[in-house]
């Protein structure tokens, strides 16, 4: 447990510390994953990401919840979380793409293609079963490690502010969701969070957030 504690706490905290850009610290930490799963005598298929799993049902499922989702939130669900007094997420970090195209194509690839993956992969692939073995048969095990998942994964975006970490956990608590119901595989929750984030990107690039 102490080893998978480390390794949590270095996977969250890691990313934050600018050692490297946006587009190697995935690498490097799926890298350090996979060489920890293999100490384990595990693999990558044994935290439910397994490209024989990929199909177009999940594809399809994922577009329409994402977007759907990303709808619900753009509308109502951060309209709401202002409404309570918290303030509009920090997209410093995005302005770059504002009407810039290629840098917003830029960042539409790397995102589906790598950092998408990379946190469903470690976030409700790695910690989420990492978490959920320290319960071993209990009833309570996935809900437990499901929340706990869920508050880490929204801390995570911590630099966005207050409102965006709210906005995150609930968005994380559905994502856990979609996780039990279909038993693990990590494709639908990969193609729900690359729709979502197409939807919340290129509003951005239109300047509408």
């Amino acid at each position: 447990m102490l080893s998978d504690m480390l390794m949590i706490a270095f996977v969250v905290i890691f990313p934050h510390t600018g050692i490297l850009p946006m587009f190697a610290y995935p690498i490097f930490i799926l890298g350090i994953v996979w060489i920890y799963l293999k100490v384990n005598r595990q693999h990558f298929s044994n935290i439910g990401f397994r490209f024989k799993d990929i199909s177009v049902k999940s594809f399809l499922y994922g577009a329409f919840t994402g977007l759907l989702y990303a709808a619900f939130a753009y509308w109502l669900l951060d309209p709401l979380i202002g409404k309570l007094g918290f303030k509009p997420a920090n997209l410093s970090d995005f302005k770059s793409l504002r009407h810039h195209f290629s840098n917003y194509l830029f960042l539409m690839v790397l995102a589906w293609l790598l950092v998408i993956p990379y946190e469903e992969i470690i976030f409700r692939g790695f910690i989420l079963t990492r978490i959920k073995g320290w319960f071993g048969g209990s009833k309570y095990a996935f809900t437990i490690s499901a929340l706990v998942t869920s508050v880490l994964f929204a801390l995570y975006h911590c630099q966005e502010g207050a409102g965006a970490v709210l906005q995150i956990f609930i968005f994380a608590l559905f994502q856990v969701w979609l996780y039990k119901k279909f038993n693990g595989n990590l494709w639908y929750l990969i193609f729900f969070h690359a729709w979502y984030d197409s939807f919340m990107l290129t509003a951005i690039y239109l300047g509408y957030m």
